[in-house]
């Protein structure tokens, strides 16, 4: 499996992030989701603190996720793996935004 260093905006701020190349697609629509959802909550001008709307916005996916119907063929650990590097994705962000 070769890792591909891919270039991405999330919430206005470029990153460049390892993944395997098989899944760069999957993790373009992940960012777009959750630049989608910041926007969405940033727009609702009900939090204004982007802490917090990050957090709101993993939230909401990670809740959106977790409703979807389970099929017999699910590989839960591969959920659970991409919901772990989401959210040290947003964890990266926070500590970079606090800084």
């Amino acid at each position: 499996m070769s890792i591909q260093q891919v270039s991405l905006e999330i919430m206005g701020r470029s990153f460049t992030i390892g993944t395997p190349a098989e899944e760069k697609n999957t993790l373009q629509q992940a960012v777009s989701m959750l630049n989608q959802k910041f926007d969405a909550i940033k727009q609702s001008g009900r939090i204004v603190e982007t802490d917090k709307i990050v957090i709101m916005a993993a939230l909401n996916l990670v809740h959106d996720l977790l409703k979807m119907p389970m099929k017999d063929d699910l590989a839960i650990g591969d959920f659970e793996r991409k919901i772990t590097d989401m959210t040290n994705a947003c964890e990266k962000v926070l500590s970079k935004t606090q800084a």
